[in-house]
């Protein structure tokens, strides 16, 4: 009896314990939890996370940035070196406008490259040959005193001394290459006005009935990822914006992308007209 008894008693314990728990809530009450995880942060689309575009228009004083991320990174100059390159040529006296550089018969992947250039065929071309050869009739100590004197990017020209703007120790920003350019446009660089207005003339790359577009293109293919720029400025009446687009190149098409992306961030700016 005194087992069956105690045998109750924890049989009554127990149901006073089940009848005093809460009530689960029904089933289309219940709440899913809400995730701890930290909210991630936007990002651009992918696709623009490789490339950036900056523009500047005097007049507003106004910058407009595309991925300012990758604009405020340095890179290496690469072809658009060839603007300053080219100044210091002419300034140093060791090249004529009207020089011609005979072609020494090694072929190179790039046709317009298989023959003999001038310097503005060499400039237009981005002939790296013909800007080797320019490179040493410089010399390091003065083609160092010019980038110097221009403050051009980093002003570091460490590597060899016919390369270094594609694989040595030169870097420049976006912002940095508008600067540089704003100073040719203006002709405020140290050299003389003949030299900057030469530059200026065969930096001609495209135009319309208003516009005139004024550039240099550049790709650094002696690194990886490779990546390439479009740099200038665009004339539309009386009004001047300068850009800078920098995309990476993983393929013939990525190239491209450097034109079409600066036309569509200057017609947006309303530096070109719309397309019809």
């Amino acid at each position: 009896m005194e087992k069956l008894g105690s045998l109750l008693t924890v049989l009554l314990l127990c149901m006073g314990c089940a009848h005093t728990s809460p009530k689960a809530p029904a089933p289309s009450t219940i709440k899913p939890a809400r995730k701890t995880e930290p909210a991630k942060p936007k990002t651009e689309p992918a696709a623009s996370t490789s490339a950036s575009v900056v523009i500047f228009n005097p007049k507003t004083q106004k910058w407009s940035f595309k991925n300012r991320d990758r604009a405020q990174k340095d890179w290496l100059p690469a072809s658009t070196f060839k603007i300053l390159h080219t100044l210091i040529a002419l300034q140093s006296g060791v090249v004529d406008k009207d020089e011609v550089f005979k072609w020494n018969g090694v072929r190179y992947q790039s046709k317009e490259w298989n023959r003999d250039q001038t310097l503005e065929s060499a400039f237009k071309h981005s002939v790296i040959w013909v800007y080797q050869i320019i490179a040493k009739r410089i010399g390091t100590d003065r083609m160092q005193n010019y980038v110097d004197l221009c403050g051009y990017g980093n002003r570091c020209i460490e590597g060899k001394a016919d390369s270094f703007w594609l694989d040595g120790g030169l870097r420049i920003t976006s912002r940095q290459q508008i600067e540089f350019l704003r100073q040719l446009q203006a002709e405020t660089l140290p050299f003389s006005p003949s030299h900057m207005r030469f530059v200026k003339k065969i930096m001609v790359r495209n135009g319309g009935k208003t516009w005139l577009m004024r550039a240099k293109s550049g790709w650094a293919q002696r690194v990886k990822p490779q990546f390439g720029w479009l740099v200038g400025w665009v004339e539309n009446g009386k009004d001047v914006w300068f850009f800078a687009t920098n995309v990476e190149i993983r393929t013939r098409e990525d190239a491209g992308k450097r034109m079409s992306m600066s036309m569509a961030a200057l017609r947006e700016a309303g530096a070109i007209p719309p397309e019809k």
